[in-house]
């Protein structure tokens, strides 16, 4: 904004000097010269008159020879103008030009100078672990803004731990699988956890039957333990839901203490 009064204040001084009709020394320029994909990028221009009739004519704006916006203007004599585009470039690098069409009018400067302009990739995407550790630090800023610093740090703290924990269990769940899985495969047909059918007795069958079922049970809770574990969406709103649930029973007990 200063940049742009002081411009103002001494166009007529450098006009008189260096051109009659046209741009200046300075014509172009832009709301930053490193923006990101689908950032909207204000660009800029100065056309000067100081001839003694009427300029009219169209202000354009090239992107590496591209047209991406145009102004239709009409100048009178010894006056200045400033006309601007908002810009929303993909990523890449970009030499940005203003020219002056439409015109019969002698022109000291038809084009400006040429500016860089880098257009940077748009940031990936949160991905759901730190989604969930936003919405844990803003909840946190909601409660005690004054303190969102510490929050955030013990919140990380807490969910760094949580992780590896849940890590350390994805890995025991699956191995345990992994070997009863195996440990199936070994068994000869017709037998039962280990044990072959042909038994003498009844009872040493029953056994190894009610042996078996309990395997089954136990490997099926393991499954079920080891998709909670992997699904994040699933895993946190659970642990939440069990540490809110404690603390409650926690506070009903207290409270029927005897004083």
């Amino acid at each position: 904004m200063k940049r742009l009064f002081a411009l103002l204040i001494f166009l007529p001084a450098f006009a008189l000097a260096e051109t009659q009709a046209g741009f200046p020394t300075q014509p172009i320029w832009v709301s930053t010269t490193s923006a990101t994909e689908a950032e909207t990028v204000v660009v800029s221009a100065i056309v000067v008159n100081d001839t003694a009739a009427a300029l009219r004519g169209t202000l354009a704006f090239l992107a590496n020879d591209s047209r991406i916006g145009a102004r239709e203007f009409e100048l009178p004599s010894g006056k200045s103008q400033i006309h601007s585009i908002e810009w929303k470039p993909k990523k890449g690098e970009y030499k940005l030009i203003a020219r002056i069409e439409g015109t019969s009018a002698e022109l000291s400067r038809r084009e400006t100078s040429a500016i860089t302009v880098t257009v940077k990739e748009p940031p990936a995407p949160p991905s759901e672990i730190e989604r969930t550790i936003t919405q844990v630090v803003q909840t946190g800023s909601t409660i005690a803004s004054s303190s969102a610093p510490v929050i955030m740090e013990t919140a990380q703290n807490i969910f760094a731990q949580t992780e590896r924990l849940r890590n350390a269990g994805i890995e025991r769940l699956e191995n345990y699988l992994a070997s009863n899985a195996v440990a199936l495969q070994g068994e000869p047909e017709g037998s039962i956890a280990g044990t072959s059918t042909s038994n003498a007795a009844g009872f040493d069958a029953s056994a190894d039957k009610g042996k078996g079922m309990l395997s089954n049970i136990a490997q099926t809770a393991a499954a079920a333990a080891l998709f909670g574990l992997k699904n994040v969406a699933l895993f946190y709103p659970i642990l939440a839901f069990v540490i809110l649930g404690t603390l409650y029973m926690l506070a009903r007990r207290i409270r029927r203490r005897p004083q």
